[in-house]
């Protein structure tokens, strides 16, 4: 378990709470982190080569990017990603070079539609089964780079274990105060 990823933003209320009634948040952060990340499902979301994706009208990879010139709705499709209904899967992409339009994670984010240059960072539980892709539209100019999908999922004996260490911890500095 060492080498696990974890998140621990699910726990941010309780961060906030302890914070607020004087606990320290260090030791409940450092026990909270519940989420882990799964393997990789994305090939090739570095676009180091031209492949691996299916490029739709004004698409086209090269120096490490995938970019979409003209005014044609398209998508840049990974089909041999599908999204798995009640799954929850963490995206992370970098949207860069934009001068017009918007692109927005079809079929896995609800259509959140990104209008600037920025860093997507989101998780959500799929409601549809579908391939992933990034849809380009309304003029849609610019780079995406840095194509990560992993599945994301609590671990309930992790959450045991965390919780009793905190209770452990929290007993210990009774204890010695």
């Amino acid at each position: 378990m060492a080498n696990e990823i974890y998140d621990s933003t699910w726990w941010g209320n309780t961060i906030q709470t302890a914070s607020s009634i004087g606990t320290s948040t260090e030791m409940i952060q450092g026990q909270f982190n519940l989420t882990k990340l799964g393997d990789e499902e994305v090939v090739n979301g570095d676009f180091d080569t031209d492949s691996n994706w299916s490029l739709g009208s004004g698409w086209s990879i090269g120096d490490g990017e995938a970019t979409k010139s003209g005014t044609d709705l398209s998508y840049l499709t990974q089909s041999s990603l599908t999204s798995v209904v009640g799954k929850t899967y963490r995206v992370k992409a970098s949207i860069t070079n934009v001068t017009t339009g918007n692109v927005r994670i079809d079929n896995f984010t609800s259509g959140t539609t990104y209008t600037s240059d920025t860093e997507v960072d989101v998780t959500f539980t799929a409601t549809t089964a579908g391939v992933f892709r990034f849809l380009g539209w309304n003029g849609f100019n610019g780079s995406i780079d840095n194509v990560s999908v992993k599945e994301s999922r609590a671990e309930e004996v992790e959450a045991v274990k965390c919780l009793a260490d905190a209770i452990h911890r929290i007993g210990i500095q009774d204890i010695q105060n």
